[in-house]
C-alpha cells in the first residue's frame, strides 16, 4: 500500500511538471502548439516554447519543441534552443537538440505560424 501511494504521488508530480500545450494552428502536415506557462515578456521581447507535432516523419522526427524569442516591436524572431523526438507529442527517442541560440534575427513572414504566434503573445503596440 505504501509503495502504491508513493508511486501515485510521483506520477502526479511528474504529470504536473509537464507542459500544457495549447493548439494554435494546424496545416495538415503539422499541428502547432505553445506552452502558455513558458511565456515571458521582458523589455519588448517575448520568449515561449513552441511544439510541432508532425503528421508524418521528417528524418525520423515526429515532433519537436523550440524555444523562440520574438521582438515585439519588430517583425523579428530567433530560435534559442530546440529538441527533436522520434514520437508524437515529444515522446520516444530524442533524436537531437541544441541549446545554442541563432546568431541573428530572422524576419517574421506574413501568412506564417510565426506571425500568428507573435500576434498571440506580444502585447498590442500602439
Amino acid at each position: 500500500m505504501k509503495n502504491t501511494f508513493i508511486s501515485l504521488c510521483l506520477s502526479v508530480c511528474a504529470f504536473g511538471a509537464q507542459a500544457e500545450w495549447l493548439l494554435y494552428g494546424d496545416n495538415g502536415k503539422a499541428a502547432f502548439y505553445y506552452d502558455p506557462a513558458s511565456v515571458n515578456l521582458e523589455q519588448g521581447r517575448v520568449t515561449v516554447w513552441e511544439m510541432l507535432d508532425y503528421s508524418f516523419p521528417l528524418n525520423r522526427v515526429l515532433s519537436s519543441k523550440i524555444r523562440k524569442e520574438f521582438d515585439c516591436g519588430k517583425l523579428l524572431f530567433r530560435n534559442l534552443a530546440g529538441e527533436f523526438f522520434a514520437g508524437q507529442m515529444l515522446s520516444g527517442e530524442r533524436i537531437s537538440g541544441s541549446d545554442v541560440p541563432d546568431d541573428g534575427w530572422r524576419a517574421v513572414v506574413q501568412g506564417t505560424r510565426n506571425l500568428e504566434l507573435r500576434e498571440l503573445l506580444c502585447p498590442k503596440i500602439s
